[in-house]
């Protein structure tokens, strides 16, 4: 069965006029998918008599966009474009459910009863490091700033923490992956950056974590954004910090995770008094073989075959090679596509998903990604530099990329390169380190991750 999985937008959508008696099947419903995966169902109609619908999985922290919602007296049925599903549903009385067929590549049964808000709490998975931070004042403030990339003519919004007393204090700037990142990289249920601002603030770490350009309070455009954007907007965080009173301007260092990682040795390549650098699972290789890797690595984990690996290896290679070599996007979406409707014939694709991943993966951020090298500002850093993957991370394999990082540090004498044994590409302890562990796992971050930055960092700047 295809999965409904995470990353996707939670929207409400429209649909036909509905008898009168439809509105009873406004509200929140709950069931399990061939009794496995748990979804909920939020049903509202708005002012105007407009019909609209959000489904989603609290263990995947994922919620999808319903296209189409209808509903009679004794039925309700929707579709969801995104992941190819749909489901069909009729009240049963005696049952006080919809029972019907959830259709996702196969037919499973999906039986949907009323629960309440308290139920739909009960139904989310904990999260104990945010729930901690939560339950008391933290011992150190916190202050909303906003602060300029002049050269984009945005403004960047976030939140700055400093230990309490007079410092003053070392510093460091969180740089998110990739997505459309807030200030706390809120990823699967997980405020990976919250966790790892109070952690760091409570040893002594003043922490500034921003929204990405587009997202949240940042203005600016994020889907025309790169990869070279970002780390525009993260040397401008760095010099919004070298403002700040109380901030020790000398011991000023940058922290990035996943695509972070490779924008954090781009902006200490530019900014040789940068203090110090750390690398959360930043990619070592060129984009386009990173995205071969990884998807490989991924259907490994989820179980996928060795032989539907290897088909679906040949095919990525020959479309993200073909991507990077081809300068001009429309032109490079022209040959992915025509990849794309190979593989769909051949049966790696879902029919009909051609054009609109071809657009995809042509966009200006993905473009741009495929090409870039990480070796180059690697070679350049003369900072201190941490670098930290986890064992299980099947996003940024460290077997591959840590060989890499660890050539193009070669010649840096304060490097320093760790594999985190049991730790996935979020850093939290994990089984396989696939991405539907991410949201079932209560941890955001595991302590061996907190205390291995948090020790070097302080050793960086005592």
């Amino acid at each position: 069965m295809k999965k409904f999985v995470a990353g996707l937008s939670a929207v409400v959508a429209v649909s036909t006029a509905l008898p009168a008696c439809a509105e009873d099947a406004q509200g929140l419903w709950s069931g399990a998918i061939g009794g496995v995966l748990t979804v909920t169902l939020n049903v509202a109609k708005n002012a105007g008599g407009v019909w609209g619908a959000t489904l989603a999985s609290p263990s995947q922290g994922a919620s999808a966009k319903v296209d189409q919602f209808a509903t009679d007296a004794t039925h309700i049925s929707f579709a969801i474009g995104s992941l190819n599903a749909g489901y069909q549903a009729t009240w049963d009385e005696q049952a006080k459910a919809w029972t019907g067929t959830w259709t996702q590549g196969e037919k499973q049964a999906l039986n949907l009863q009323r629960i309440d808000a308290v139920t739909l709490a009960a139904l989310q998975p904990r999260r104990p490091q945010e729930q901690a931070i939560a339950a008391a004042a933290p011992p150190y403030a916190s202050e909303e700033v906003r602060f300029a990339n002049a050269g984009a003519a945005l403004q960047l919004a976030g939140t700055l923490t400093v230990p309490k007393g007079p410092g003053p204090w070392p510093a460091v700037v969180l740089v998110h992956g990739s997505g459309p990142n807030s200030r706390d990289q809120d990823i699967f249920g997980h405020k990976i950056f919250l966790v790892l601002a109070d952690h760091l603030t409570r040893h002594g770490i003043a922490v500034l974590r921003y929204d990405k350009r587009g997202v949240g309070g940042s203005t600016g455009d994020y889907q025309a954004a790169t990869t070279l954007d970002f780390a525009a907007d993260a040397q401008a965080a760095v010099a919004f910090l070298r403002t700040r009173a109380g901030i020790d301007t000398r011991r000023i260092g940058i922290v990035g995770h996943s695509e972070g990682g490779l924008v954090a040795p781009i902006v200490a390549a530019r900014e040789p008094q940068l203090g110090f650098v750390v690398m959360m699972a930043g990619p070592g290789v060129r984009g386009e073989l990173l995205m071969v890797e990884q998807r490989a690595a991924m259907a490994a984990a989820e179980g996928a075959k060795a032989e539907a690996i290897d088909k679906e290896r040949a095919m990525n290679r020959a479309l993200f090679g073909a991507i990077a070599a081809e300068p001009d996007r429309d032109k490079a979406r022209l040959k992915a596509q025509a990849i794309l409707e190979q593989g769909e014939r051949d049966g790696l694709l879902a029919p009909g998903t051609a054009a609109a991943s071809a657009k995809r993966y042509t966009s200006p951020w993905f473009h741009t990604f495929l090409g870039l090298e990480p070796g180059p500002p690697l070679r350049a850093l003369r900072q201190p530099v941490l670098v930290l993957n986890g064992a299980l991370d099947r996003q940024v394999p460290a077997t591959l990329d840590l060989a890499a990082i660890r050539a193009a540090l070669a010649n840096n004498p304060r490097a320093v390169v760790k594999e985190l044994p049991k730790l996935n590409h979020l850093f939290q302890t994990a089984a396989t380190g696939g991405g539907d562990e991410y949201a079932r796992i209560e941890e955001t971050l595991a302590p061996s991750a907190l205390d291995a930055m948090t020790d070097w960092i302080r050793q960086q700047v005592q």
